[in-house]
């Protein structure tokens, strides 16, 4: 459509989260012109970064639902799309473990539900294999399923809307929704920023999605908060644990239990929690529940080692079925009734990192283009942003050859994860602009590592002061709402 100023387009979508990234990454190969919108300071804020970063194989699906279709349509998606971009992931496989004889049955339908979704190779194993493949773990029989995996869910999120960023996508960030407004020709969205216009109207807000939908559709469902707390044990863990490990499924349960994930970076996630709360911003760690999945953990894996336990997070899930009702809800992807030009993406949860690809496709090709059918762009006209291997992961050679380059590479800011000046310098001057903490910390993993900062968080505070011109006040973690720093002890003296 005519951009009057700067702020018409084509399609306008709502959140920045790994499938309003990934419908964006895939827009971003057409023809079009594309605004995603997004409430945060940076994209995959919620959700999409909190969880457990599992490529789901399709065990816990049920047959014939979307979730179902897109999981396994959605995983092969993402490994090309991972492979496209650097993005890190293992197929690594997991166990899911009966602790009891009674719990077998529930293998046996995680296997019959698999197979009927075209799961590859699963076998139902002794207690005695299954710790042959993954020592420590105690269990009296599992399901084996060699086809999950793992991948970074911040690196695919990210790497999905700075792909789709400069090939052209234009991202609002700091922009909250607060209206909408249908009209003849296009729709009019209102932030507390300004207003955008879009032919099209994609609404991919996560927790917020029912909300979101309810301002032109009165008849959305409603959406049920359902907080899930995560350990992080350090990266000496991840030496023991090869394989994802999943607790037998329990019928009413708002997950899939607690469970024990090795992550790509080398560490390794006890979680979730399944809680439904209020508050859909709720994200806050308790040391009642970090005891808890302690305590779950240690039925499976006794020697769960509690003293390198280094840090903890949490995320939202955001559930159709409510507290009464628990398990899942299938997945809500359709057209507005009154506007056929919006559609609605309700309920997306696990495993909505593994089926965001196959739900962009859909959402664009068999939904959006059957109307608009947007050109493909030339090959020329495409290009790739790729995931920045990490300095610490590579040979010796090439480390010497970039140090002799460049400097910077020399430099190390971060010693828990070995992160270079050059890294912090360059996950700064990212393509969406994003000037948080927690933005540089994603890109590069400064922080991450077993002192949380108290080595590097000093470095990099005096580093973009001194070569990224920021003062006090620029510091946030987040965004506006948590800065770090309220002044200086003494003004006028360098940090």
């Amino acid at each position: 459509m005519a951009n009057r100023d700067g702020r018409d387009f084509d399609v306008v979508i709502i959140g920045a989260g790994v499938v309003g990234s990934a419908i964006a990454r895939y827009l971003s190969r057409y023809d079009c012109s594309v605004a995603v919108v997004e409430k945060g300071s940076d994209v995959g804020g919620g959700a999409s970064s909190r969880n457990s970063g599992v490529i789901h194989a399709g065990i816990n699906s049920k047959p014939g639902t979307l979730r179902a279709r897109f999981c396994m349509e959605g995983r092969r998606l993402l490994i090309d799309w991972c492979d496209q971009l650097n993005v890190p992931y293992e197929i690594c496989g997991k166990l899911v473990v009966a602790r009891r004889e009674e719990e077998i049955p529930g293998l046996e339908r995680l296997k019959r539900d698999g197979e009927e979704n075209g799961v590859p190779d699963l076998r139902i194993i002794s207690g005695d294999e299954a710790a042959r493949l993954q020592p420590g773990i105690r269990c009296v029989a599992a399901l084996h399923v060699p086809s999950s995996g793992i991948v970074s869910p911040y690196a695919l999120t990210i790497a999905l809307a700075e792909d789709a960023a400069v090939n052209g996508v234009v991202f609002f960030l700091d922009n909250r929704v607060e209206g909408i407004e249908p009209g003849e020709e296009c729709f009019v969205v209102r932030t507390d920023k300004g207003i955008l216009r879009g032919r099209w109207l994609i609404n991919s807000a996560g927790i917020h999605a029912g909300e979101i939908a309810r301002l032109i559709d009165p008849e959305a469902p409603p959406l049920y908060p359902c907080v899930g707390e995560y350990l992080i044990l350090d990266r000496l863990v991840g030496e023991r644990i090869s394989m994802s490990v999943y607790p037998a499924p329990r019928v009413d349960n708002a997950g899939l239990g607690v469970h024990i994930t090795p992550t790509t970076e080398g560490n390794v996630l006890l979680g979730p929690s399944n809680e439904y709360v209020a508050d859909p911003e709720e994200s806050r760690s308790t040391r009642p529940t970090m005891k808890r999945l302690l305590k779950e953990v240690r039925v499976m894996w006794p020697d769960v080692p509690e003293s390198l336990v280094i840090g903890a997070y949490a995320g939202v899930r955001a559930k159709l079925t409510p507290p009464d009702a628990g398990g899942f809800g299938d997945y809500i992807i359709r057209r507005t009734p009154a506007y056929p030009r919006a559609i609605q993406l309700i309920g997306i949860e696990s495993p909505g990192l593994t089926a965001a690809p196959a739900i962009a496709r859909y959402v664009i090709d068999d939904i959006v283009r059957t109307e608009e059918p947007f050109e493909p762009k030339p090959d020329r006209m495409i290009a790739i942003r790729r995931w920045p291997r990490r300095f610490d992961e590579l040979p010796e050679e090439e480390k010497q050859r970039l140090v002799s380059e460049d400097p910077d590479y020399g430099e190390i800011v971060c010693r828990c994860e070995g992160v270079t000046k050059h890294e912090v310098l360059h996950a700064l001057r990212n393509p969406l602009g994003v000037k948080t903490l927690a933005g540089i910390k994603f890109r590069s993993r400064v922080t991450m590592g077993r002192c949380n900062g108290g080595y590097c968080l000093p470095r990099i505070v005096d580093m973009l002061q001194k070569e990224g011109g920021w003062t006090s006040d620029s510091f946030v973690l987040r965004g506006p709402s948590s800065p770090l720093f309220v002044g200086r002890v003494v003004e006028g003296e360098d940090a």
